[in-house]
């Protein structure tokens, strides 16, 4: 008989089970090696980014009513300010009572807050973390003026604000403001500018993680004149573009449209004004080529006479100007006054509104924005809203309240602004998002570092 080479009988005493532990152990030793490639990469740059949305701030009671911030969730984290912990928690409601200034976990959804008085004034502001350089055009110093600032400090570092108090006669010596961390400080106009009827602020953030808020109400006596927060403005530009005033006088009683205007240069500037409504583009009397000083604050009274409920202002100077226009009126034996301000142009903005039914008005070229929302019935919407050749202006006003609505074009130069107009309330928000999307740069391992 014929044997089998000594090759093959070690072969067939080969252990079958180490072999398997043999080839696992390789394919790991593999993984481990492609692993490593791919994190030690010397054609890495060294840097990775993250995105995320950053924590947005709601005010506090202002109103001497109540203050209600309209959340995008029950689940959504909040946390007062101050608070005796640093830890966010559930907020349980989407309608969050607060006297407290709220701070809202960061989303890609923007929160509003609602403020109403004893006499059913209706004041409305967006819940956001602001830029370091801020613009409020409107407010009051004068006897009549409850107006205050609301500066909220989030962070967990004391916080310093420098603000300059324009006025009809000049601009004020800087008041620095510290704030203490996790806390806020309430400033009533009249302290600032006492007996001025007419302000702009300027605030400039010089650290810290701050927030601010400016509340105009107005009251004789006992009588209550109205109350609206005048929202940020866009900054200084050549061209300012308030995109939603309402027609007051086609509700109201005692009417007044008054543009408030600034110039913060050192030039003097000549303003051309056009009226864009869907009865057409015009230029008001009043408003027709008007040269503003530098550095003063100017109001002037105009009567827009059209049939619109709303309509657009575009002013265009030579300077670099912020501008704002106050509504006011008697509506069903009420005072009440809103506050339009210029803002950006419109990026996707998706905005909760609590129940309140909105107007909102575009302005610019090509219109084409989409909107999609869920009405209170809890049913979901969508349309798209579309410019005409004769007016660079169109309206979305839906039927009945909204709980929430997105918004988007892809259109530039579009711009959204948002009026709330109730029997007996006023108030106007700038169709924009309380925060953008901000993007953090991460180290990353480099193999070359090792070599060097």
């Amino acid at each position: 008989m014929i044997k089998a080479p000594r090759w093959v009988t070690s072969l067939k005493a080969l252990n079958l089970k180490s072999l398997d532990h043999r080839v696992i152990v390789a394919l790991l030793v593999f993984l481990l090696i492609i692993s490593a490639i791919a994190l030690f990469n010397p054609n890495n740059s060294g840097v990775s980014t993250i995105k995320s949305y950053p924590a947005t701030v709601c005010p506090g009671n202002l109103s001497g009513g109540t203050s209600t911030s309209v959340l995008p969730s029950s689940n959504t984290l909040v946390r007062q300010i101050p608070a005796s912990k640093n830890s966010l928690s559930k907020a349980k409601t989407t309608f969050y009572l607060s006297s407290k200034p709220l701070l809202v976990d960061g989303s890609s959804e923007t929160s509003i807050n609602v403020s109403r008085n004893q006499t059913g004034t209706l004041a409305t502001v967006i819940c956001a973390i602001n830029e370091s350089d801020q613009w409020f055009v409107g407010g009051s110093g004068s006897v009549v003026s409850k107006s205050s600032i609301q500066i909220v400090n989030s962070g967990l570092s004391t916080a310093v604000v420098d603000l300059f108090i324009y006025t009809p006669n000049t601009v004020s010596p800087v008041n620095s403001i510290r704030i203490s961390k996790n806390s806020s400080k309430q400033i009533y106009l009249d302290s600032l500018a006492p007996g001025e009827s007419s302000v702009v602020i300027h605030a400039i953030t010089r650290s810290g993680r701050v927030t601010m808020f400016l509340h105009d109400q107005r009251q004789r006596g006992l009588q209550s004149l109205g109350s609206d927060f005048v929202s940020q403005s866009a900054n200084p530009a050549k061209r300012v573009v308030i995109p939603a005033i309402n027609n007051v006088a086609l509700s109201g009683r005692s009417t007044t449209q008054m543009l408030r205007i600034l110039a913060p240069g050192k030039v003097n500037t000549n303003v051309r004004a056009e009226l864009v409504a869907s009865d057409g583009t015009f230029a008001p009397i009043e408003l027709d080529d008007i040269n503003i000083k530098s550095g003063i604050v100017q109001d002037i009274v105009f009567k827009p006479v059209l049939g619109a409920k709303n309509f657009s202002l575009v002013l265009t100077a030579d300077q670099p100007i912020v501008a704002a226009v106050k509504s006011s009126g008697t509506f069903d034996g009420n005072n009440e006054f809103t506050w339009a301000t210029s803002s950006e142009q419109l990026q996707e903005t998706f905005m909760h509104f609590g129940g309140l039914r909105p107007e909102v008005v575009f302005q610019g070229k090509n219109l084409e924005v989409n909107v999609e929302w869920t009405s209170k019935n809890r049913k979901v919407y969508e349309r798209t809203i579309v410019g005409n050749s004769d007016n660079d202006v169109a309206t979305w006003s839906p039927k009945s309240g909204v709980v929430s609505a997105r918004f988007t074009t892809k259109n530039k130069e579009i711009y959204g602004g948002v009026i709330f107009k109730e029997k007996r309330g006023l108030s106007y928000l700038p169709l924009e998002s309380g925060a953008q999307l901000e993007s953090s740069a991460i180290p990353v391992l480099d193999a070359r570092i090792i070599s060097r």
